[in-house]
């Protein structure tokens, strides 16, 4: 393998984990604000399931976040 052909894996390697981490932050969110286990659930299931929208990404992203 040749320099350039590892590079290209590497920029792949990291463009996958931020994308999980951004697809991911609701929850961890979540977690960080001591919320109860149904709106765990809830905002896992928004994001988990309806990440494909933006509109479901952001609802769990603002049920994770709401005081």
């Amino acid at each position: 393998m040749d320099i350039a052909g590892f590079i290209l894996l590497l920029k792949y390697f990291i463009a996958i984990n931020i994308l999980l981490a951004i697809l991911f932050a609701p929850a961890w969110l979540c977690r960080q604000n001591k919320k109860t286990k149904l709106d765990m659930v809830i905002v896992r299931f928004g994001s988990w399931v309806f990440a494909w929208t933006i509109i479901g990404w952001l609802f769990a992203l603002f049920w994770s976040s709401k005081k």
